[in-house]
């Protein structure tokens, strides 16, 4: 077993891991360093006291966060009225908040637990994937930073269609695990047979599943607008006309006939301004698919919506709301926080969970705004041939990891739905990806340009799209199960 004498250096490289946890998502996609990241985390709490692994989860916890998601401050400070002071604040109780998730690995994971046992790489692997889990959906959820989504366009990328993104992260936690194991055991010859099997059932595993979807024989070809406005410029009504000037400018240029524009393209709502966009569609002759502000007078609300422009007018109303951004949740505690941020229309109304599928010449589109992207239980495929279409406004976010990682996590969807996907940011990263999660063509974050782009829909339903996450939650329910049974007989 390896001793670590210096304890302090045991916090350096708590915070160095957690550091490198970071660097294996995108942009910088060292995918090999979640591994090493893991075992050194793992490592350092099995070999630590109850108390003081707790501390030291919760330390890599923040180093993970701090590192991976501070770029929110970016979104509160420049677009919020820029105020240091308040947006240090909510971005260091954000990242303290996520990193609460990493202190029951500490609670679990000591030298007062016999970690050398060779059964515990599964049960590590499901207490981390239950934390995930529980993050990304607890009050509005924050399914950002899954380790599963770390390990897209590796071998992999199998299992996604079949149990999803945390049946990675349970193979990678797993497998890290294991080698943690291996360090502390004694009976090192036979858990080397022992984990030799089980990566070899991984790999035929992996390989065994067939293609889930077929594509069409028809293509649909469209054009993706990345108009590159900046925020600052975006939301001063006195911009208006040179926003709609940039977007008449790039469709000038040899397009498709069905175009695609970034979440609330027009930075005004629909319904105040409906000539600009139907003048648009005749006189350049084409289908427009459109983020927007939508207006229902009915019930005097105003919904973040996706426009599909046609002979018809149809509205997709997003669902799932950025908390702060979008909305303020518990409005009497949290209205105080709204108010100082002062983010444009960030009192905006859910849409209705349940909303038709939009066709276009017979395709679904499974049509997600922003953030919606990260949350797989919005998608739901059926037989007919479709295409997800994604627009988003990573402009909050400024020159940093997030639109990047953004990209990554709709690259997990279209693994997971066996679905092309359409993406269309309004600074970045516009893409097209493929439904293995290829990306097949994009334009980097911050330049203005767009993509002439020709799908091919995909039919059929992966066994993650009919099951979802219940398969794999039952499992780990098991083996938790059986786990708190046999310690209770055996100790």
């Amino acid at each position: 077993m390896l001793v670590i004498k210096n304890k302090y250096f045991e916090f350096i490289i708590i915070i160095l891991s957690g550091a490198l946890y970071t660097f294996s998502f995108a942009p910088i996609d060292f995918k090999i360093g979640i591994f090493i990241s893991l075992i050194l985390f793992l490592y350092i709490l099995s070999i630590s006291s109850k108390r003081t692994s707790i501390f030291k989860a919760f330390l890599y916890g923040i180093a993970v966060f701090a590192s991976g998601v501070s770029w929110i401050f970016n979104s509160i400070y420049y677009y919020g009225g820029e105020d240091i002071f308040v947006s240090s604040i909510i971005t260091l109780f954000f990242i303290l908040l996520l990193s609460i998730f990493f202190i029951p690995l500490g609670y679990f994971i000591n030298k007062d637990n016999d970690m050398s046992k060779s059964y515990m790489p599964v049960i590590v692997a499901s207490i981390w994937v239950i934390l995930e889990f529980i993050r990304s959906n607890i009050f509005t959820g924050f399914p950002w930073l899954l380790v599963g989504t770390s390990q897209t366009g590796t071998f992999f990328d199998s299992l996604y269609p079949i149990f999803g993104t945390y049946i990675v992260s349970f193979f990678v936690v797993m497998i890290s695990m294991m080698a943690t194991v291996f360090i502390l055991s004694k009976s090192k010859i036979f858990l080397s047979k022992l984990y030799f099997l089980f990566l070899i059932f991984l790999s035929i595993l992996i390989n065994l599943f067939p293609i889930y979807t077929t594509d069409s024989q028809k293509s649909i070809k469209m054009t993706i607008i990345q108009p590159n406005i900046h925020l600052g410029i975006k939301f001063n009504e006195r911009e208006l006309n040179s926003i709609k000037r940039k977007y008449l400018q790039i469709l000038d240029n040899q397009i498709h006939s069905l175009v695609v524009l970034p979440e609330t393209a027009i930075p005004e709502i629909y319904q105040l301004d409906k000539t600009f966009y139907e003048k648009l569609r005749i006189n350049k002759n084409i289908n427009i698919i459109a983020g927007v502000f939508n207006y229902n007078d009915n019930a005097d609300e105003v919904y973040n919506s996706i426009l599909i422009l046609n002979d018809n007018e149809t509205f997709y109303n997003k669902r799932h709301l950025v908390p702060f951004g979008e909305y303020t949740p518990f409005e009497s505690i949290f209205g105080i926080i709204g108010k100082v941020l002062n983010i444009p229309m960030s009192n905006l109304a859910s849409g209705d969970f349940n909303q038709k599928d939009t066709k276009y010449e017979n395709v679904t589109l499974h049509t997600l705004i922003c953030y919606e992207i990260a949350y797989p239980y919005l998608i739901k495929t059926n037989d007919d041939y479709g295409v997800i279409i994604n627009v988003s406004n990573d402009a909050w976010f400024g020159d940093s990891f997030a639109p990047h990682q953004h990209l990554q996590i709709a690259q997990s969807r279209a693994l997971e739905s066996s679905r092309p996907i359409i993406r269309a940011a309004n600074t970045g990263i516009s893409a097209v990806i493929d439904k293995n999660g290829n990306i097949l063509n994009q334009i980097q974050l911050n330049d203005e340009g767009y993509i002439n782009a020709e799908i091919y829909p995909s039919r059929g339903i992966t066994p993650y799209m009919y099951f979802g996450d219940y398969p794999l939650l039952m499992i780990i329910f098991s083996i938790m199960l059986l786990y708190w049974k046999y310690n209770k007989k055996y100790g």
